[in-house]
């Protein structure tokens, strides 16, 4: 969800997984555990972290794996919120993943990642003999039930990595920029409408952004989606402004 990539730091963890290059920004850990600190003890804020590393992880090595696919040469960063797959822009011409398409797919394939993660999870526990369920409605707009397995650990373990894959898949799904469903988005209305295709998205993009801004903190009475998806819509806005040459002001 990275516009850019952040400065280096010397407090940066750099690994190579998959042949993929990997740097974890260290404001990424913050942002973890900040998210999770009203676990109840260090161990559960612990195994919040290690889950949505993990998960967030996975979103990114999807998308790395179909830029590959394509023939270049990525390398993945996470930070603040979530991360990015980058790669040499500069390959890209004459390309095969030049084309919209190629964009659509490779912006589809961080949460598709996440899904098959999540269901890979879910038909494991399954496997096992224990029991699995999932409630849409009440409180908050995904609710999941599973039995004890092994220790409360693991199961505190397995039940936070469905619940992020499959709630950060589909975050990452909406029409919002520079969510994936976002760049999806404009890759399609610029297919449509070459012309007004890139303002047309952005309209789409603070609208739904202001709306799920307003759904998260009303109906689910959750500030993290009323900040995150009201901030997006702001920026949207920010840069519709600067596209139509009106400049960064109201």
């Amino acid at each position: 969800m990275l516009l850019g990539e952040p400065e280096r730091t010397q407090a940066d963890l750099n690994f190579v997984l998959f042949g993929f290059p990997v740097r974890v920004h260290p404001f990424f850990w913050l942002v973890a555990l900040l998210l999770g600190i009203r676990s109840s003890t260090p161990a559960d804020v612990l195994i919040w972290v290690v889950a949505i590393f993990l998960s967030i992880l996975i979103h990114e090595l999807g998308h790395a794996a179909v830029i590959r696919a394509y023939g270049f040469h990525p390398w993945i960063t996470l930070y603040g919120l979530g991360g990015l797959a980058s790669y040499n822009q500069g390959q890209a011409y004459g390309s095969r993943g030049h084309g919209s398409l190629a964009q659509v797919f490779i912006s589809l394939a961080g949460p598709g990642a996440q899904f098959v993660l999540a269901a890979v999870l879910v038909g494991a526990i399954k496997l096992s003999g224990h029991r699995i369920a999932f409630f849409l409605g009440g409180e908050h707009p995904l609710q999941i039930a599973m039995d004890e397995i092994g220790s409360p650990y693991l199961t505190d373990f397995l039940f936070r990595i469905v619940v992020v894959s499959i709630f950060w898949g589909v975050l990452n799904l909406m029409p919002v920029y520079p969510l994936d469903g976002g760049q999806v988005a404009r890759e399609l209305l610029l297919v449509a409408n070459p012309r007004d295709g890139i303002r047309q998205s952005l309209w789409l993009s603070i609208f739904t952004g202001a709306a799920l801004a307003v759904i998260g903190l009303l109906l689910w009475h959750t500030v993290f989606m009323g900040i995150l998806f009201g901030y997006l819509a702001f920026m949207s806005y920010t840069a519709l402004r600067a596209y139509n040459g009106q400049g960064p002001g109201w």
